[in-house]
This record gives structure tokens, C-alpha cells and sequence, in this order.
């Protein structure tokens, strides 16, 4: 079975298609932590994440090296499309966190792939709209909501997303360091560890520093910090 299949802007197209696609495109196994591509780089392909336990981070660093994460990527998810849309170059960072499966498209292969077949357009229109509708949402948090509420708001998205149930709650997937999730927000480590401590010992959640292993236990509250919009 080709793997776009199981790709979101890939589903539904004919599998001969994708396995055309697939025969002109190279499977990829980066390494954790080195650099898929970087900001400014030139954009000549799309990724698609194919398999792997990890993830692949998407995000910025300002000339004083502070971090922002823009989004998290995992199987079945694609990057690097708006450079290849648009003839720009690479908006922010792309690295690999942990072990991921990746399909390197070339770009002039998806933009054929974009003009011939309507479904595909379809499909990215409403993953483009999920986006504009996330990221809408984060920049009116940044203006009016306090930094716990917007915290609780990524940290809910996040476990949502790609968590796991367990006997003590909503555990993230992977690792994330204080200073990840600050780069969540662009805020501060200091900032954020007075943050865990207290929702620690609200017994919100369980945070093991060691294994920079987070996990939700009272998800209902920390929904009523963010309100009841969708997330």
C-alpha cells in the first residue's frame, strides 16, 4: 500500500497516482536533531511524515537565539508546501525530534501533481483553513489572554493531537523540556516553570523533568482556563 495514502492532503486521490508520485520522490530517515532545512533556504521540496514515533518541529529563532515552535508535525501530516506554493524561500526551521519516516517530494512533482488533480487543491484548502483558523486563534490569545491561559491552550492542543491515555491523564508525546514549552509561546523558561510548579501542585498535571514527560491529569480544568472555544 503507497504510503500517501494515509497522508491528509493525499487521501482520496487514485493510488496509482501517489504511487507515481512516490516513485519520483526519496524516503528520508533524518536524524534526530539535525536540521531538515532552515530558514532562507531554498524550497525545492514537500515532506511528508510517512511513519516513526517522533515528530518534526516547526519554528524560529531571533538573532538573540530565542526560540518560537510554530507547529509540530507527525504521520500523516505534510511541510515545506508554502515555499514550493509560492517560489519563496523556507519561512522557518524544520527539525526532527526522535525518529520520523519522512517522503521527500519534489517541488516541480507536487506542483504537477497540484495542477492535475482538483482534489488535492481541495484537500490543502482545508488543511491551509485548519491552520489560518489555529493561528488566528493564537495571535488573538497573544494580544488579550494571560500566558497560563495560552500555556494550557498549546499544551491541550498538543495532547490532543498526538497524546496518549494513561492511568494518570493526557501524556504528550515526546519530549518536552521547560524551555520547549516556553518556545511555545515565546516566553521565558523562568516564566513557564512558575507556571508548572503551580499547576503541579493543583495536581493539574505530573511533570518529570528528567524525562521532559508532560502529562494532563485534570484536562477539564485547564480547558476552563482556556475557555470554550475549540481548540
Amino acid at each position: 500500500m503507497t504510503a500517501l495514502l494515509a497522508v491528509t492532503p493525499f487521501k482520496g486521490i487514485d493510488p496509482r497516482e501517489l504511487d507515481r508520485i512516490e516513485a519520483m520522490s526519496r524516503i528520508l530517515e533524518p536524524r534526530d536533531g539535525i536540521p531538515i532545512f532552515a530558514e532562507g533556504d531554498e524550497a525545492d521540496a514537500v515532506y511528508a511524515v510517512i511513519g516513526g514515533t517522533g515528530h518534526v518541529r516547526i519554528g524560529a529563532t531571533d538573532r538573540g537565539s530565542k526560540g518560537l515552535m510554530i507547529e509540530i508535525f507527525g504521520p500523516g501530516d505534510i511541510f515545506g508546501e508554502i515555499g514550493v506554493i509560492d517560489g519563496s524561500t523556507r519561512s522557518a526551521d524544520a527539525l526532527p525530534e526522535g525518529r520520523v519516516r519522512l517522503l521527500r517530494i519534489p517541488g516541480h512533482v507536487f506542483l504537477d501533481a497540484l495542477n492535475s488533480h482538483a482534489l488535492l487543491g481541495a484537500n490543502l484548502s482545508r488543511m491551509f483553513a485548519a491552520r489560518l483558523r489555529r493561528t488566528s486563534i493564537l495571535f488573538r490569545d497573544a494580544t488579550f489572554e494571560s500566558l497560563e491561559a495560552r500555556l494550557a491552550r498549546q499544551v491541550l492542543y498538543l495532547g490532543r493531537r498526538e497524546g496518549r491515555r494513561t492511568e494518570q491523564g493526557l501524556q504528550l508525546a515526546g519530549r518536552f523540556r521547560q524551555s520547549d514549552l516556553a518556545d511555545l509561546l515565546g516566553a521565558t523558561t523562568r516564566s513557564i516553570i512558575t507556571i508548572l510548579n503551580a499547576w503541579r501542585a493543583d495536581g493539574l498535571v505530573i511533570y518529570d523533568a528528567a524525562r521532559a514527560q508532560l502529562t494532563l491529569c485534570r484536562e477539564a480544568e485547564l480547558q476552563r482556563l482556556v475557555g470554550p472555544e475549540t481548540i
